[in-house]
């Protein structure tokens, strides 16, 4: 299988267009104008599925190595063709996520990956690589004379976004027993991959939540979403794989020694392999009046749904700017009387995002109603009869308060590890190594808890952090899955995640946990930029608005352990157009 990038990748970081060449528009145009010629494959007593397939013949048009391009195959169908160095692939045109348009993505070393969110996948496989999907993407044969590209495959097939690997059973003859504590997504991809995976020893998953694993992302971006509309998988999917799910049960203990851990119902489980994945909690803080009612916290679709009932047609006060109170921010304005964000920062987003790109952020959200209190902090909330009016700041001012929503920060939700024996850092998240295990090594910890080796940017010196990142998370759930079954996998993927806001979308691919330097390429004004990071002459990070395909691009850099630099950078011309 070929390796290397879509052109070169930091081509691609620097462009917004998935080709280099200036021809590849038209003949893009050209392709999808072109005839295509069907031929049926039917036999006299074929099945309905069989009577469906057919084989597409298309006119062929040039394809430079790690190049692709989306056809039409009819009026409701398109196809994905990709050449790299020594074979040709045919897939489906859409992530399985949330439907990003993967002929806009980036290729880079026989893998695709989504322009949206940074799902990648294989070429040779279709499997997923690197979440945020779950599912894979549908493969077809294809074939190249001289004159055409000839695709063949079952209509409902090439529509589809989605493909599902097998998924095994437990064998009751086995002795291996993974508990996964925490139904979040590393929880949820821990479960998925060891059944995906072939492991066939018992798997239970315990979650704290009345529901099953759902998209959390969503909750801040769509607070009125009913969670049956975004659980990751139906319960039909749990039954199939023989994945128990406890619901309602929280794990108050662990005995290491004993391979048990203490359920809040009383129960006592056994394990061969546990894995810890339960997340962050919000950071709860006490000053006078928060216990008033509508003072509320933002964890789960309950917390959503309430807060936007409660906000329709009142003065709502969101304390913090960073995503979580930045969306809702954007969602709650469309009902609410007024929404006043309060920010003890000079800007919002400004330790990931920085002061240029968070203040653009704001004056978006000014120009959609929200107003913004910084370098100021809630010191009190007033009340009448418990339910809250009025919220005091520490600039002397008052605001006319009915609904407020603190967004402060996460703590890990480790209370339990205490005296488990397992190595915490000061803060209370678990140390683990890459491969997700623990200071005991039948014990793994994944997602928002872990406090991991990041080989990002130096495979020799890995920098030691923790990332509240939903898409991180599943490839931790991932890892610890591959150990447990002994594959020696260690943790290796890029971090990347997006926000939406009034129906733009920033994506950020790469880590910086600090940075000297923040260059804008693109215009800000017009909300059409990258920015990028940088530390010394090192590029760490990308964030985009309006630039696809550049944060899938650099992920792809990254995923090869490549550097972009700042005089690469500055060598680029200062418009995406």
């Amino acid at each position: 299988m070929g390796g290397g990038c879509s052109k070169s990748s930091k081509d691609d970081v620097g462009s917004t267009a998935t080709s280099s060449h200036p021809e590849s528009a038209k003949k893009r145009d050209k392709v999808n104008e072109a005839m295509k010629e069907e031929t049926s494959s039917k036999a006299v007593n074929a099945t309905p599925e069989e009577a469906s397939l057919q084989t597409f013949k298309i006119k062929k048009v040039d394809l430079n190595e790690n190049e692709m391009k989306t056809l039409k195959l009819d009026d409701e169908t398109e196809i994905v063709v990709v050449r790299t160095s020594d074979k040709l692939h045919a897939i489906g045109s859409k992530c399985p996520h949330y439907g990003g348009p993967l002929g806009k993505g980036s290729i880079c070393d026989g893998k695709v990956r989504c322009p949206w969110h940074g799902a990648s996948f294989s070429l040779e496989t279709g499997d997923v690589e690197d979440y945020p999907s779950i599912d894979g993407i549908a493969k077809f044969p294809i074939e190249e004379t001289s004159d055409h590209f000839i695709i063949k495959g079952n209509l409902k097939d090439l529509r589809t976004t989605g493909v599902v690997k097998p998924l095994s059973k437990e064998d009751k003859s086995s002795n291996l027993k993974v508990i996964i504590v925490g139904g979040g997504a590393a929880g949820f991809a821990c479960a998925d991959t060891l059944r995906k995976e072939g492991f066939k020893g018992k798997v239970t998953l315990i979650t704290r939540e009345c529901h099953l694993p759902y998209d959390r992302p969503k909750l801040s971006k769509a607070m009125s979403v009913s969670p049956s509309n975004i659980i990751l998988k139906p319960e039909e999917y749990y039954k199939n794989a023989d994945i128990e799910v406890m619901k309602l049960v929280d794990v108050t203990g662990v005995n290491i020694k004993k391979m048990t851990i203490q359920l809040s119902n009383g129960d006592d489980l056994e394990y061969t392999h546990l894995v810890l994945a339960t997340g962050a909690s919000p950071r709860r803080i006490t000053f006078p009046g928060s216990n008033l009612q509508n003072v509320f916290y933002l964890r789960c679709p309950e917390d959503a749904n309430t807060i936007a009932s409660a906000s329709k047609g009142k003065n709502v006060i969101i304390a913090g700017a960073s995503f979580i109170g930045m969306e809702s921010a954007a969602f709650l304005i469309k009902d609410a009387a007024s929404v006043t964000v309060v920010e003890r920062d000079g800007a919002p987003y400004r330790r990931i995002l920085g002061d240029k790109v968070g203040m653009r952020v704001k004056e978006l959200h000014e120009e959609n109603g929200v107003k913004f209190k910084l370098e100021t902090t809630i010191m009190e909330c007033k009340g009448n009869g418990g339910l809250l009016e009025e919220v005091v700041l520490s600039d002397g001012s008052c605001l006319k308060a009915d609904v407020l929503l603190l967004g402060l920060g996460v703590v890990p939700a480790t209370a339990f590890l205490k005296d488990s024996g397992l190595e915490l850092d000061p803060v209370g998240y678990v140390n683990v190594d890459e491969h997700l295990q623990t200071s005991e090594p039948s014990i793994y910890a994944a997602g928002d808890i872990a406090n991991f080796p990041l080989t990002l940017h130096s495979e020799s010196s890995p920098q030691r952090t923790s990332i509240g990142h939903w898409s991180l998370a599943m490839a931790h759930g991932r890892t610890a899955a591959f150990n447990i079954m002994g594959k020696n996998r260690p943790m290796k993927t890029v971090p990347f995640f997006w926000t939406q806001i009034f129906g733009k979308s920033i994506r950020y691919a790469g880590y910086a946990s600090t940075f000297d330097d923040v260059i804008i390429r693109g215009s800000l004004a017009d909300l059409k930029f990258v920015a990028y990071y940088c530390s010394g002459e090192k590029v760490l990070a990308v964030a985009t608005l309006m630039a696809d395909p550049v944060a899938a691009a650099f992920a792809n850099l990254l995923s090869e352990r490549k550097t972009l630099t700042k005089a690469e950078v500055l060598s680029l011309p200062p418009s995406l157009d």
